[in-house]
C-alpha cells in the first residue's frame, strides 16, 4: 500500500467505527451519511476494487432511510438478543486490559472500552497521534483482529440489509490489508 494511501486508513477506521459504535440516528453521523451520499469512500478507497467490493462501497454509500438503518442497527447489536454481540468481551478480549493499553498511549477516557467499534476508533487515533508501530502491531494482535472475525461474521450473517453486510465486507478488507501493512513494516525493522 503507498504512502498517500495509508493516510486514509485512520480516515476509514474512524468512519467504521463510527458506524459499528453509534446508531445510525446519532446527530453526529448527519455530516458522515452525507459525505457517504456524495461516494466520498469509494473516492479514497485505498484497495484494489474487484466487482464485490465495488458492490459493497456502492451498498454503503446509497442513500438510505436512516430509522430503517436504526431499526436494523437495534436488532444487530443491542440487546441481549442482538445478532452480533458489540462487546469485545465476547470473542475473548479483556476490557480491562483494553483500558489500560488506551491509558498508556494517553488516549482519552470513554465510558465503556467493550465496544468493537472503539477498536476501530483507537486505531485511528493510534494512527493519528502516535508513530508507533508497535503500538499499532498491539492493538491490532491483542483485540481488533481476533475480535474482528467472530464479530464481523456475526453482522454479515444477521444483516438484512446492505448496509451492514457492506461495512463487514469492506472492514475485513481494510483491516486485512493493514495487518499485512504492519508485518512489512516488522520486517524492516
Amino acid at each position: 500500500m503507498s504512502e498517500d494511501k495509508l493516510s486514509h486508513f485512520s480516515l476509514i477506521s474512524r468512519l467504521f467505527g463510527n458506524l459499528f459504535y453509534r446508531t445510525p440516528q446519532d446527530p453526529l453521523l448527519d455530516g458522515v451519511f452525507d459525505w457517504l451520499k456524495q461516494q466520498g469512500l469509494s473516492a479514497l478507497w485505498p484497495l484494489e476494487l474487484d466487482e464485490q467490493t465495488e458492490k459493497a462501497l456502492q451498498s454503503l454509500q446509497l442513500a438510505v432511510d436512516r430509522s430503517l438503518l436504526a431499526q436494523e442497527y437495534r436488532s444487530l447489536f443491542v440487546g441481549e438478543k442482538a445478532k452480533a454481540d458489540c462487546r469485545i468481551s465476547a470473542y475473548g478480549a479483556d476490557p480491562d486490559a483494553f483500558i489500560a493499553f488506551r491509558r498508556l498511549r494517553a488516549m482519552p477516557e470513554v465510558e465503556s472500552a467493550d465496544h468493537f467499534g472503539l477498536l476501530f476508533l483507537s486505531a485511528s487515533w493510534l494512527e493519528d497521534n502516535t508513530d508507533s508501530p508497535a503500538a499499532q502491531r498491539e492493538l491490532f494482535e491483542t483485540f481488533l483482529l481476533p475480535c474482528a472475525a467472530p464479530f464481523l461474521s456475526a453482522v454479515e450473517k444477521g444483516a438484512l440489509l446492505p448496509f451492514y453486510r457492506a461495512l463487514a465486507l469492506l472492514s475485513r478488507q481494510i483491516l486485512a490489508a493493514m495487518a499485512d501493512e504492519l508485518e512489512e513494516q516488522e520486517a524492516i525493522n
